[in-house]
């Protein structure tokens, strides 16, 4: 929910929350893509996967443009490894993509466990990611209720980040509400 609506958030100052209103989650993704999507406004589009169960690169390429009505995708919710257990060899293509295209490429983290130091999502040009506590590092499911757990972001996007922040100020740990972009 936090993810999706920094994906929100981020167009907003852009004047594109109006057009960006689709998001593409390739089949492959978890399962709980879709209705997370949905239930924060977004209207969802599937990516077929290739013969290798990986995103099928040109029809990703395909989803990007507008849609018959003009709206414009707002982020690519890629799940890696997918569910299918593969490894998304061409995430960086992906992210490339998605990002050409003027939309984030959110990373679900539910399979987070098999890349750990190993791989980095940010390096694969993932922007936001919600890691999933109870499957990476053994906790209670959601960290403590369902669908409750961190989320990491590129450095652009901290301004959308729900407040309180903690902040530095000459060497004491304080919180921050200074965030008029904070969703």
């Amino acid at each position: 929910f936090i993810g999706l609506g920094l994906v929100r958030a981020w167009h907003r100052p852009r004047n594109e929350e109006q057009q960006r209103t689709r998001i593409l989650v390739p089949d492959s993704a978890h399962g709980t893509n879709p209705a997370s999507a949905a239930r924060c406004g977004f209207t969802v589009e599937s990516v077929p996967s290739g013969p290798d169960g990986c995103i099928d690169l040109a029809a990703l390429e395909r989803a990007l443009h507008p849609d018959k009505d003009g709206r414009l995708p707002a982020a690519v919710m890629v799940t890696n490894p997918n569910t299918l257990g593969k490894f998304e060899r061409e995430i960086v293509k992906v992210a490339e993509l998605t990002h050409a295209a003027g939309a984030l490429l959110y990373y679900d983290g539910a399979n987070l466990n098999a890349i750990m130091g190993k791989a980095k999502p940010g390096d694969m040009g993932c922007d936001i990611m919600h890691f999933n506590l109870h499957k990476t590092f053994s906790t209670p499911h959601g960290g403590g209720g369902p669908g409750a757990g961190p989320v990491a972001v590129k450095a652009f996007l901290e301004p959308f980040l729900p407040v309180p922040v903690i902040v530095e100020h000459n060497g004491k740990l304080l919180l921050s509400y200074d965030r008029p972009l904070s969703i």
